[in-house]
């Protein structure tokens, strides 16, 4: 694993940096055994896909959440990730194979939207399983 000046782990797993889960307000995120579970499902993802994933969102501070009108009880709050395919894929059937992998691996969120979708564990910390589909055109 790849360290940064202080000796500390830069990747979170072989593909994704810590960084990449940080909120973009706080520049923070934290770290718990579903913050841990979710990313090593993300991982196995990102490697059946063999290719690039990008994160749009991972964890977000209560104070960021309320700012971008987030839900009261986002899993975002917790951890959760919005992933993008490669800006130069066909983004409807990669997003659509990517949900469907999503399921297979265990996420119990999947969110499906326009240009991303949404991935949570909730189940792991004892939420009912979720599904929803956001998309302009189905």
């Amino acid at each position: 694993m790849t360290t940064d000046l202080y000796g500390r782990k830069e990747y979170a797993s072989k593909n994704f940096k810590w960084k990449e889960f940080y909120c973009s307000k706080a520049k923070h995120l934290l770290v718990s055994d579903l913050t841990l579970f979710h990313i090593e499902l993300l991982q196995q993802l990102r490697s059946e896909y063999a290719s690039t994933l990008l994160i749009n969102s991972g964890y977000r501070s209560p104070e960021h959440n309320r700012a971008i009108g987030g839900a009261e009880k986002s899993m975002h709050l917790e951890f959760a990730t919005d992933i993008a395919p490669h800006p130069d894929s066909n983004h409807v059937s990669v997003l659509d194979f990517l949900a469907s992998k999503a399921k297979r691996l265990g996420f119990t969120g999947i969110g499906r939207y326009d240009t991303f979708i949404h991935l949570d564990c909730r189940k792991f910390i004892g939420r009912e399983e979720a599904e929803w589909d956001y998309r302009s055109s189905k």
